[in-house]
């Protein structure tokens, strides 16, 4: 079962999608996508919170929301 996360600040949305294989989907809010293999998402020895602390680094951490949702249509 996929899992789906929402991560958010005052200024950006990011959506991740992890699947059953272990392959990466990075979409942003307007609709561009990055795709990572399992083998890729396994090379770059990283999870989900370390991408998420690099990509919104330069905020402050308590405007940095991480959710979970049940589907890409929450």
């Amino acid at each position: 079962m996929p899992k789906y996360y929402k991560i958010s600040d005052s200024k950006d949305i990011l959506y991740i999608t992890i699947d059953d294989s272990g392959a990466v989907i990075i979409k942003d809010k307007s609709g561009k996508k990055v795709f990572l293999s399992r083998y890729q998402a396994k090379l770059m020895k990283i999870g989900i919170e370390d991408l998420a602390k690099d990509l919104f680094k330069n905020v402050n951490s308590s405007d940095v929301h991480v959710e979970e949702l049940q589907s890409m249509e929450d």
